[in-house]
C-alpha cells in the first residue's frame, strides 16, 4: 500500500509539473525592444509562473511569423505598423512612446545631426524603412531636415535596429539611427547618443496586441493584466519608453 501511495504521489507531482510547464505564452517583438522584453519576461514569469517565449525580428518578420505559424499569442511593436496589417487583433495595451536617436561611433566627429554631412563621415546606418519602425522614422527625419540628398551616398540600410547598433559599436559605420531603448543598452560602447527632434518624424507608439484566437488564451489574460501593472510600467520607463 505504501509503495502504491508513493507511486501515486509521484505521478501527481509529475502531472502537476507538466501542467505548469505547459503554461506558456509566445510574444513576437520588434528586435529593437529585445532588452526591454527580456526584462518584462523575467518579471512576468516571476510574478505568475507562466513562461514567456520570445521571437524577435523586424516588424515584417514578426508579423509574418504571427500570420503563418499559428503559435504567436501577441505582437509588440509600432501601433501604426500593426494597425496597417491584416492580423486579427483582439485588443491593445500601450507600452510607451518610442523615440528615435542617433548613436555615434567612438572617434567620429559628430556632435549634432548636421555633422553627418561632413566629409570625414563616410557611412551612416539605418534600419530598413520598409520593415522597421525606426528605419521609417529615420527616413522621415532625413526628409524633414533636408539631409537625405546630402547623405544619400553614405547611407547603409540594414534589417534591424540591433544590426545598426552592432555596426556603430564595431566602427564599421560612423553613426546610426536607432531607438532610445537600444541606445540605453549600448551607451557605454559608443561615443555619444544624440537626440533627434521629435517633430522631425511621426509619433511612435509602442503597443502589445493580442491575437484573436491566441493559442494560450488564459496565459494571455494574465500577461495583459501584468502589462497594466506598475512593474511593467517601471520596466518600460527604465528602457526609455
Amino acid at each position: 500500500m505504501k509503495r502504491l501511495l508513493a507511486s501515486l504521489c509521484l505521478c501527481l507531482v509529475l502531472a502537476a509539473g507538466q501542467a505548469l510547464a505547459a503554461e506558456t505564452l509566445t510574444l513576437a517583438s520588434g528586435a529593437g525592444y529585445k532588452q526591454m522584453v527580456e526584462d518584462l519576461a523575467v518579471a512576468f514569469t516571476k510574478e505568475t509562473g507562466v513562461e514567456l517565449e520570445r521571437i524577435y525580428g523586424n516588424m515584417g518578420q514578426i508579423t509574418g511569423m504571427a500570420r503563418e505559424s499559428g503559435k504567436v499569442d501577441a505582437v509588440l511593436g509600432d501601433k501604426r505598423f500593426l494597425d496597417g496589417t491584416d492580423l486579427p487583433f483582439s485588443g491593445e495595451y500601450v507600452i510607451g512612446k518610442g523615440v528615435l536617436v542617433l548613436v555615434v561611433a567612438k572617434g567620429a566627429p559628430v556632435s549634432e545631426l548636421k555633422d553627418l554631412t561632413r566629409p570625414e563621415i563616410k557611412r551612416v546606418a539605418m534600419p530598413d524603412p520598409q520593415k522597421a519602425i525606426y528605419g521609417r522614422a529615420a527616413g522621415e527625419c532625413l526628409d524633414s531636415t533636408g539631409l537625405r540628398a546630402a547623405l544619400q551616398d553614405k547611407l547603409i540600410v540594414v534589417a534591424t535596429v540591433p544590426q545598426v547598433s552592432a555596426y556603430v559599436i564595431s566602427g564599421e559605420v560612423d553613426a546610426g539611427f536607432i531607438n532610445r531603448t537600444d541606445a540605453l543598452a549600448i551607451q557605454d560602447k559608443v561615443a555619444r547618443v544624440l537626440a533627434v527632434d521629435e517633430a522631425a518624424y511621426k509619433p511612435i507608439l509602442i503597443v502589445a496586441k493580442p491575437l484573436t484566437g491566441a493559442p494560450h488564451a488564459k496565459a494571455l489574460e494574465r500577461f495583459a493584466a501584468f502589462l497594466k501593472g506598475q512593474a511593467a510600467k517601471d520596466i518600460a520607463a527604465r528602457h526609455g519608453l
